[in-house]
């Protein structure tokens, strides 16, 4: 599937949970062998593969926005809560398990190096996969991990090119100068804002 248009992300998740079907067949069996990374590594490499193509993103998206982003806990942390609910009965086992994972999970993300732009966006894992708002696309996607056509970013791979802003020479053009700082981008700034204030609370939720 293509990052940009085809299927809406809401779509391409259930593609990517129909991967993850596949990948967590007898997890309870050889869900031990997740501690060892070099067991896992393949499947969690599809898992990622599914979930990049759930939001749009490119491959250089790190592994814990990409799963946020996504709204799928890591494959580990899914193996794991398999191997909990295999053999047992209670009716609301399922989500208290989830539950536990998603606390696991939180943990993960605030303990984390990586993403930290992405973190600063959305700091609770639950909160971001219980929105109303559910759809994702390229350019969202961009903007929610830093990993856009700005100068600082794309002078990782072309280092003749300088990362300042054009507009504005003392700071670098990243995604956060644009879309807070940059004078260029006030007009479209304030209409956003005005269009924020007109929604009712609770529509982002």
């Amino acid at each position: 599937m293509p990052n940009s248009g085809g299927p809406r992300s809401s779509r391409r998740k259930l593609y990517a949970h129909v991967v993850d079907s596949i990948l967590l067949y007898e997890a309870p069996i050889w869900s031990t062998a997740t501690k060892k990374r070099a067991y896992i590594r393949q499947a969690e490499a599809a898992h990622r593969r599914a979930c990049l193509r759930v939001i749009g993103g490119r491959p250089h998206v790190s592994y814990e926005a990409t799963y946020v982003l996504a709204g799928i806990p890591p494959l580990a942390l899914l193996a794991d809560e398999r191997t909990r609910l295999y053999g047992c009965r209670q009716k609301d086992a399922k989500d208290e398990e989830r539950l536990a994972t998603l606390s696991k999970w939180q943990e993960a993300w605030d303990q984390s190096t990586k993403a930290r732009w992405t973190h600063r966006l959305i700091p609770n894992i639950r909160v971001w996969i219980e929105r109303r708002h559910r759809e994702l696309n390229y350019h969202l996607t961009q903007l929610l991990t830093g990993h856009s056509f700005f100068k600082h970013h794309s002078r990782r791979y072309d280092h003749n090119h300088s990362a300042q802003c054009p507009v504005c020479p003392s700071s670098i053009e990243n995604t956060e100068h644009v879309f807070y700082h940059c004078p260029r981008f006030n007009e479209e700034r304030e209409r956003l804002q005005a269009l924020l204030h007109e929604i009712p609370c609770g529509c982002f939720q």
